[in-house]
């Protein structure tokens, strides 16, 4: 009797729920759809100077480096020339730019791996840049 009480109920609340109250769909098939494609949505022209050029920028700049970068054309690596070494590129860089195998661990400069002689001084090649003029590196 109590499971029949809850059949009924449950039975009543599905035949409820179907009409179109709460969150059933409605059955109705004729649908209106909006092609306004302006962005007026309540804000007057709000949106239209937002997305709108702005002229008084002036004219496009090239963008890049001005003047472009600085080669430094006599840098060697092991007796070897290196062409093509940008001026302040890291020396981790320009061994790979030359296929010689810098070991690197950290790059930071405290793990002491990667320590080559550039121009007869003992330096870090994760944290010295390649300088102007002649540059001879020797690994290790």
């Amino acid at each position: 009797m109590f499971r029949n009480t809850i059949s009924a109920a449950f039975l009543s609340l599905l035949v409820l729920g179907s009409t179109t109250h709460g969150f059933a769909p409605s059955r109705s098939t004729s649908r209106s759809i909006s092609t306004n494609t302006q962005l007026d949505m309540g804000f007057g022209d709000a949106f239209k100077g937002a997305f709108s050029n702005d002229d008084s920028i002036g004219a496009v700049k090239s963008a890049g480096l001005s003047g472009g970068p600085k080669f430094n054309e006599s840098v060697s690596m092991n007796g070897k020339k290196v062409p093509g070494v940008v001026q302040g590129q890291k020396l981790t860089l320009v061994g790979s730019k030359a296929r010689v195998k810098i070991p690197v661990n950290c790059n930071q400069g405290d793990c002491g791996t990667c320590f080559v002689k550039m121009n007869g001084r003992k330096v870090k090649a994760c944290q010295t840049k390649v300088p102007n003029g002649k540059c001879n590196i020797q690994t290790l």
